[in-house]
């Protein structure tokens, strides 16, 4: 019931378009409805914030972080100034209900914070840390600690669901339930917009951050990468490709239906996006599902395909491989002045000569664009004012390598911790949490609320019936 209430509910916002404050009242009501459906108010807080995380909606302002009159090379790409963008979000005021209920149970001394371990105590010394680096060096301290504001909400729920939410297994079975309507509800608007090859103007869609595509020369020109409600046709890829393992494993495990139909469109969208990275972490992870199905599970699985399965299969997606055969014939121009990769060494050298200069506490948050334009103003980010296309570099860039080792530190003994806890569910989570790795070797971001809520999980409290949620 949960399920079909989540995707009535996205599919209601999408068709109405209501205004930024309507929607906020709509996530009200999904609260209130979603605690009557599922009667955990602890739990009904997280999967309402969790789900309005995932749209940029509310009040929104841009933010010079220089005049860039004197780079002549960013006047096609910014005439007067570059700016980034700040927001005060529908999910900010749903954390700050989250918050009150947390403060009032702790009160009442329903919540204990009791048995913190090294994995919570190396979480808390990476957030701190990186809060003290953007007060040491930061040139707009006020901007780097509100954009640290995602980071703290997240990390936040990680506590929340670890010391607050008593039953992990409903909670679970409820998140599966809205991940699944969510994830229907993203391939129904990247579908639409690829058909239309434009957003569709709705208030759910991040246009105001949306890119242009087909300017470099390991881009298609003339084609449109659809994203979904994300602010580039990479997050929309990353998004599917973490979410995949999940449909692939419930797929196998379930023999459900709406599985089966949910991994063919996921795997449409996914080459649509034309997401090199995440078709390379999403390959990775098909297999390594396979594999453990053949090999640990001693599922013989090509015993359920058929003949009649296999021409479908191929007949279906021969036009997408069809498609997808230019972007993947424009890898040979990735080293080419301009290319993926080019563009990426070049990044990689500046940045890691940001690093030289400021090793322990970075340049600040969001800093790391203004610092290498205003080193080098010939250098590869004047002409391409992005950060660095890794992740885990960008961390070190922004708040220092320990920063980067205490971060590095916590993904380690969490992934750990996965594995130790030896099964089905652990295991897919992990899976789904390397491809997120793997893309982050490639992209300046990551999906932050389901890496730290799919960490947040007790495995152990979880009972096997989940596969048939």
């Amino acid at each position: 019931m949960f399920k079909n209430f989540v995707l009535i509910f996205l599919l209601a916002l999408w068709f109405i378009n209501p205004s930024n404050k309507l929607i906020l009242l709509f996530f009200l009501i999904f609260l209130v409805v979603g605690n009557q459906i599922i009667k955990k108010l602890d739990i009904s807080l997280v999967l309402t914030f969790f789900l309005s995380s995932f749209f940029a909606i509310g009040k929104t302002y841009l933010f010079q972080l220089f005049d860039s009159k004197q780079f002549s090379n960013l006047i096609n790409l910014s005439p007067i100034k570059i700016t980034t963008l700040v927001q005060i979000t529908v999910s900010d005021v749903l954390f700050a209900l989250l918050v009150t209920y947390t403060i009032i149970a702790c009160y009442k001394k329903i919540i204990k914070f009791n048995k913190i371990s090294f994995i919570d105590l190396s979480l808390i010394i990476f957030f701190l840390y990186g809060i003290i680096s953007d007060i040491i060096v930061s040139n707009n301290l006020y901007l780097s600690l509100f954009l640290k504001k995602g980071l703290f909400e997240y990390i936040f729920i990680y506590f929340f669901i670890k010391f607050a939410v008593k039953d992990h297994r409903l909670l679970y079975r409820s998140f599966l339930n809205l991940i699944t309507s969510l994830v229907f509800f993203e391939i129904f608007v990247g579908l639409q917009q690829f058909i239309y090859s434009s957003p569709i103007g709705k208030a759910l869609e991040s246009t105001l951050r949306s890119a242009s595509f087909g300017e470099v020369p390991d881009e298609l020109s003339f084609v449109f990468r659809p994203f979904g409600t994300f602010y580039h046709a990479n997050m929309f890829a990353i998004f599917l490709a973490v979410i995949l393992p999940f449909f692939l494993f419930f797929m196998i495990k379930s023999q459900k239906y709406i599985f089966k139909l949910g991994f063919f469109l996921m795997v449409v969208c996914l080459i649509l996006t034309l997401g090199r990275a995440a078709w390379l972490a999403s390959l990775i992870s098909s297999l390594s599902i396979l594999f453990y199905f053949e090999y640990h599970k001693k599922i013989i699985l090509i015993r359920s395909l058929s003949f009649k399965k296999i021409v479908l299969c191929l007949f279906l997606v021969l036009p997408l491989f069809i498609y997808s055969i230019p972007r993947v014939a424009k890898i040979s121009n990735i080293l080419e002045e301009g290319g993926g990769l080019n563009v990426r060494i070049k990044q990689t050298n500046e940045a890691l000569e940001l690093v030289s200069q400021s090793p322990l506490f970075g340049v600040g948050k969001e800093m790391s664009i203004v610092k290498a334009i205003e080193r080098n103003p010939e250098g590869v980010f004047a002409s391409f004012p992005s950060e660095i296309h890794n992740y885990f570099l960008l961390l070190a860039v922004e708040n220092g390598l320990p920063y980067l080792g205490f971060f590095v530190t916590f993904l380690f003994f969490s992934f750990k911790k996965l594995i130790d806890y030896k099964t089905d569910l652990s295991f897919i989570s992990l899976i789904s949490l390397s491809s997120m790795m793997i893309i982050g070797l490639f992209q300046p971001f990551l999906i932050s609320n389901l890496f730290f809520i799919l960490l947040a999980f007790d495995y152990d409290k979880i009972s096997k019936d989940s596969y048939g949620y």
